[in-house]
């Protein structure tokens, strides 16, 4: 029986055994505590992982990765550190699992299955080559499902350290909006092929500059159009919707003039551009607010994130995580920091980031 079968076994109580049982090497497994022995796969899975997060922090993506640094630190040893952290996490969140007798449904284990199992048809070439088994992605599905069991029992309601509804709504009523925005998108400024002439060039910037106006155009006529209609007593998500109508009748397409165009936004974790989150945070509501950023023309206002209470409901899980995951992650690296806790640093010499194979 191998190791996931075994840990099926017993998840279903509450009890979990990564068992390497099967395995000869001495470098097949990268941490252990106890009875728990996680497998190298996770951590050669968390390798690659941390590298293709390293190409998206580096100064030039066109070059080589690991000739250079991230976060003022060489790549390579950036990258091994990131990884070594999150095997940590994912071993102490086996830990804890147990420790806390959370358990799976059977249901629960299969999605992880048939997750794995999806993956590695479309990955595993690539991640054999490395190393990285069909049940190593299995077990880094079932630590995903682990994390948020524990997550729950420790600050959920009921939990060890729960979260206050005092303290949630305080960041609901702190941190969210409720916007609805139209964008019009700028051009992206024209590539010019080598060796064009004078005249060439000359058209490309002139095509540009028109296709530009025209953004300019658009969103001040949109922006007027909206103020006098609300000015005559229609509401923003009408005039975003007469708006809509219009432009999917021109391209021959139907639309809802029932949509609510209205969206609920956490002000302090959203990647949006933070000059259009700043001015629909500071306007009142109904105010319409139009900003110009390097990408857009964007025009919008917001409304009472109470009117519906379902909102706030709806996002009390997001308020949790954005309130307490990072330090739930702190809590399971801490925990992997603890005596009981065994790196494998053969293993851990022995896969390299640079030895690996990346494409």
């Amino acid at each position: 029986m191998n190791f996931l079968k075994k840990c099926a076994a017993v998840l279903l109580t509450g009890a979990m055994v990564l068992s390497m049982s099967a395995c000869s090497s001495d470098t097949d497994w990268i941490m252990r505590k106890g009875e728990l022995e996680m497998p190298a796969g996770v951590y050669i899975n968390n390798l690659l992982q941390s590298y293709y997060q390293a190409s998206t922090l580096v100064e030039n993506t066109e070059e080589d990765v690991l000739k250079q640094q991230v976060e003022g630190t060489d790549a390579k040893e950036w990258i091994q550190q990131q990884a070594l952290d999150e095997t940590k996490r994912n071993m102490a969140a086996c830990s804890e699992f147990n420790e806390h007798k959370l358990s799976f449904t059977s249901d629960e284990l299969e999605s992880c299955r048939q997750q794995a199992e999806a993956y590695y048809e479309q990955n595993g070439e690539n991640l054999e080559k490395n190393g990285i088994s069909q049940n190593s992605i299995e077990l880094l599905y079932q630590i995903a499902y682990m994390k948020n069991k524990l997550f729950d029992a420790l600050y959920a309601q009921g939990g060890e350290q729960e979260v206050s509804e005092e303290e949630l709504r305080s960041y609901y009523e702190e941190n969210y909006i409720k916007m609805a925005v139209q964008t019009f998108n700028f051009p992206e400024e024209p590539e010019i092929p080598e060796g064009a002439t004078e005249e060439d060039k000359a058209s490309y910037e002139e095509f540009y500059k028109t296709e530009r106006g025209n953004v300019y155009t658009n969103a001040n006529s949109f922006y007027l159009q909206a103020q006098i209609g609300m000015d005559a007593g229609q509401s923003w998500n009408e005039v975003l919707n007469t708006y809509k109508q219009q432009n999917a009748a021109a391209a021959g397409q139907e639309y809802d003039m029932n949509t609510n165009n209205y969206r609920l936004l956490d002000t302090a974790t959203t990647p949006l551009n933070a000059d259009i989150v700043g001015a629909l945070k500071e306007a009142e509501q109904g105010e319409l607010v139009k900003v110009e950023t390097d990408t857009m023309i964007a025009i919008g206002a917001t409304t009472d994130i109470n009117e519906d209470p379902t909102d706030y409901e709806y996002v009390k899980t997001s308020i949790l995580h954005a309130l307490k995951d990072e330090a739930f992650e702190e809590y399971l690296l801490q925990q992997a920091q603890d005596e009981s806790y065994e790196l494998n640093q053969k293993a851990a010499d022995r896969y390299q980031i640079n030895k690996l194979k990346l494409s």
